[in-house]
């Protein structure tokens, strides 16, 4: 059987490790020509090394900079520059275990308001007290459960 949990935590723990450089934006020119230029290296020679010619290099660093170029593409011009292509998804905050919680809240709220909208119809609102406990049971419920539609 699937452990989700478990399966969350060992990426988590994954990600953490890998420990990147804090590079808030790619080069100007691009990770390809910058590094091509750094080592003196025409697109030429680059070309001849990875089988293809001056002006598909340079369409190739052009792709990187617009964001058509494809990973494979990438990786070959990379072990042709002698490097080694890196890539990973981080999560836009700490972890993938706080998007999990921030999602949780979002859906616990979500019903929360919904709930209490239909008691306001009917004249029987309830506490701002009782309404945070109750999105945090919520949120807790969805954490344990992990719905089909948790991230819809």
């Amino acid at each position: 059987m699937w452990n989700k949990d478990l399966k969350l935590k060992q990426v988590d723990n994954m990600i953490h490790n890998l420990n990147p450089t804090k590079l808030t934006m790619k080069p100007k020119t691009g990770w390809l020509k910058l590094v091509r230029t750094a080592l003196g290296m025409s697109a030429r020679v680059l070309g001849e090394r990875v089988g293809l010619s001056q002006s598909r290099v340079a369409l190739i660093e052009k792709g990187e900079m617009d964001g058509s170029i494809t990973l494979r593409t990438l990786e070959k011009l990379a072990e042709g520059l002698g490097c080694e292509l890196i890539y990973y998804l981080k999560p836009q905050g700490n972890s993938l275990s706080g998007l999990r919680e921030i999602q949780a809240n979002k859906k616990a709220s979500t019903l929360d308001l919904y709930t209490e909208q239909q008691m306001l119809l009917e004249d029987q609102s309830t506490s701002s007290d009782y309404q945070s406990q109750n999105i945090k049971k919520l949120k807790e419920e969805y954490l344990k459960n992990w719905p089909r539609d948790f991230w819809d």
